[in-house]
C-alpha cells in the first residue's frame, strides 16, 4: 500500500513538474527559451510595436519556399515606395519572382469601401509579380492579421499594414517557430482560401 501511494505520488509530482516546467508557446525574447507543442519544439518571440516592420521584412527576404498571409487592411500607396508597407509588398513582389509561392487572403466588404479600396490597390500590385491573391466573402470579415513562412515561422497579431498601425499604434503580435503550430495554421489559411475567391481588375 505505501509503495501504492509512493508511485502515486512521484507520478503526480511528474506531471505538475511538466506541466509548470513548460508551457506550450510560451512568449519570451531569450531564444534559448524553447518550449514543446504537441512534442514539437515552439519559440515564441513578442513582436511589438515598431519591432514588426523589421521582422516582417527579414522573414520575406529570406523565405525559401512559401509565404502564406492574411490581412485585414493592406495598404498600398504607389506614390511613396519608401514607406514601410510599400518596402513590405515590394518583398513579397520579390519574394514571388524568385520563385517562393506567395499566397494572400485580404479582406473585401460590403460595408467598409475604404478597407476595399486598399487592398484592391494592393492585390493588383502583387498580382502583377505572380502573387496569388484571393479576397474572402462581401458579407464575412477577415480580421486576421497572421503569416506563415516556409512552414516554419507563424506571425499572428493585430498589425494591420498601415503608416498608423506600423510606425505609431501599440500593436501586439507573436512570432512563433516551429513545424507543428505553423501546420495548424496553414490548414486553417487554407480552409480560408478555399472559401475566397479571385478579383478581376
Amino acid at each position: 500500500m505505501i509503495a501504492i501511494n509512493k508511485s502515486r505520488t512521484v507520478l503526480l509530482s511528474l506531471i505538475i513538474a511538466i506541466f509548470f516546467g513548460c508551457q506550450p508557446a510560451a512568449v519570451s525574447n531569450d531564444p534559448s527559451d524553447e518550449c514543446t507543442f504537441g512534442g514539437s519544439e515552439v519559440l515564441a518571440k513578442a513582436v511589438n510595436n515598431r519591432s514588426y516592420y523589421p521582422a516582417v521584412f527579414d522573414l520575406f527576404e529570406n523565405a525559401e519556399k512559401t509565404i502564406n498571409v492574411i490581412m485585414y487592411d493592406m495598404k498600398y500607396y504607389d506614390y511613396d515606395p519608401e514607406t514601410e508597407e510599400s518596402k513590405l509588398l515590394s518583398k513579397l513582389a520579390q519574394a514571388s519572382l524568385r520563385g517562393v509561392e506567395v499566397k494572400i487572403i485580404l479582406e473585401q466588404s460590403d460595408w467598409n469601401s475604404d478597407v476595399n479600396e486598399d487592398n484592391y490597390a494592393s492585390g493588383a500590385y502583387l498580382m502583377e509579380s505572380g502573387v496569388l491573391v484571393r479576397y474572402d466573402p462581401m458579407t464575412i470579415t477577415t480580421h486576421c492579421k497572421m503569416m506563415i513562412i516556409d512552414s516554419v515561422y507563424t506571425l499572428v497579431g493585430s498589425t494591420n499594414w498601415s503608416k498608423s498601425a506600423i510606425n505609431y499604434n501599440n500593436e501586439a503580435n507573436v512570432l512563433m517557430t516551429g513545424n507543428l503550430i505553423a501546420e495548424e495554421f496553414i490548414d486553417y489559411f487554407n480552409v480560408l482560401w478555399s472559401s475566397s475567391y479571385e478579383r478581376e481588375f
